[in-house]
């Protein structure tokens, strides 16, 4: 796995786990003190004082703070702020700029804080800033992009932004399903509505590695059962091949994991196509399917799933379960060929069902060198 990949995989990461959060307090026009164990009493009370500046905004909402105990956050409280649907823009170009009083603040150090923002109506989707100090214009940008997306998708949809710390003009941004949401209507509206979406989705840069059409530049990232992007939206033919994956298999709904490597205690059965737009990224084009337990009455299922990665150039494949594991891999490797029995049993099987694209193909995993 490459650093980008590394990187995004992280990020992916940390925007969708569920964050392990205290209880959820209002800040009431009296309100003095929130007790958050990680902060300092300076901190503390630029909390305070940030949040009473954000009730002051005209139409906000509910205004409230949740202390984040996991450690995969830099933050160390949530903000969650309710909006109005008519002026919702204005009111997130107003939060921005008011959270961001606390990041320049001169008493140190700043206040490790995050928001979310909730708009009147929405059932499960949210637009989330993961730290302070990105411009409010940027903010602003991407809250409207969001909507976009959710209108274009016909269904609520979570974002994330991820400022780099270090360039105010660098983020990334993950677009996910939303909590608590059925996790089939979210894939089944993203399918059903591609050509809506990939009119607002913004354009990729020349260097395959930065988008755009919103703010100034960061990567994207998308995050929906059975789909694992990284970069802007994919082609048709990727969107295709996750519909006929899962009338064969059933969606992964944790697509953001590697299967079994990256905390696999956290990984659910299914399966995920995953992508990147950067044509030199090894091995981010795949079909990879993960089960606790190998089941042979799946084994048809497998082989049909396998079949379906052929049909798109560069796709590996990839069925683990904890006993066996069944691999192709696209020819040439550039590295050591790893390869087992059950890779041939499944190179075996695709060749007499006839796949058509079998000899762009060679069983067994391919490690390559920087491995």
């Amino acid at each position: 796995m490459n650093f980008r990949r590394r990187v995004m995989g992280a990020l992916i990461a940390t925007a969708l786990l569920a964050p392990a959060l205290g209880g959820c307090a209002p800040f009431g026009d009296g309100e003095s003190n929130l007790p958050i164990d990680e902060l300092t009493p300076s901190q503390q009370q630029l909390l305070v004082e940030s949040i009473a500046s954000v009730r002051q905004i005209a139409g906000i909402g509910e205004v409230s703070a949740t202390a984040i105990s996991s450690e995969l956050w830099e933050s160390a409280v949530m903000v969650q702020v309710d909006v109005s649907e008519g002026f919702a823009s204005e009111q997130t170009r107003a939060i921005a700029a008011t959270m961001n009083r606390a990041s320049g603040d001169l008493r140190e150090p700043a206040l490790p804080a995050a928001f979310t923002i909730r708009v009147a109506g929405d059932a499960t989707g949210s637009f989330r800033v993961a730290s302070l100090g990105l411009d409010p214009d940027v903010v602003a940008d991407n809250f409207a992009y969001w909507q976009a997306l959710e209108e274009a998708a016909g269904i609520e949809l979570n974002m994330i932004l991820f400022p780099s710390g270090y360039d105010d003009g660098f983020y990334s941004r993950i677009v996910s399903a939303p909590g608590g949401a059925p996790s089939q209507d979210t894939i089944s509206h993203f399918i059903d509505n591609y050509d809506a979406l990939a009119a607002v989705v913004p354009i990729q840069a020349s260097d395959g590695n930065l988008f755009s059409a919103v703010g100034n530049s960061g990567y994207e990232a998308w995050s929906l059962p059975g789909l694992n992007v990284n970069g802007p939206l994919p082609p048709k033919e990727v969107i295709d091949l996750v519909e006929e994956i899962r009338q064969v298999y059933p969606l992964q709904q944790n697509s953001w994991y590697d299967l079994g490597v990256d905390l696999p205690e956290y990984s659910p059965e299914g399966a995920t196509v995953r992508w990147t737009d950067d044509d030199t990224v090894l091995q981010g084009r795949d079909v990879s399917i993960f089960s606790a337990e190998y089941r042979k009455e799946d084994w048809p299922a497998i082989v049909a799933a396998a079949a379906g990665a052929t049909t798109l150039t560069g796709f590996d494949f990839r069925y683990f379960s904890f006993k066996r594991e069944f691999q192709f891999h696209v020819s040439p490797c550039d590295g050591t060929i790893e390869q087992t029995a059950d890779d041939q049993l499944l190179f075996d099987a695709l060749s007499v069902s006839g796949v058509a694209s079998v000899e762009d193909i060679a069983p067994g995993f391919c490690a390559p060198d920087y491995y």
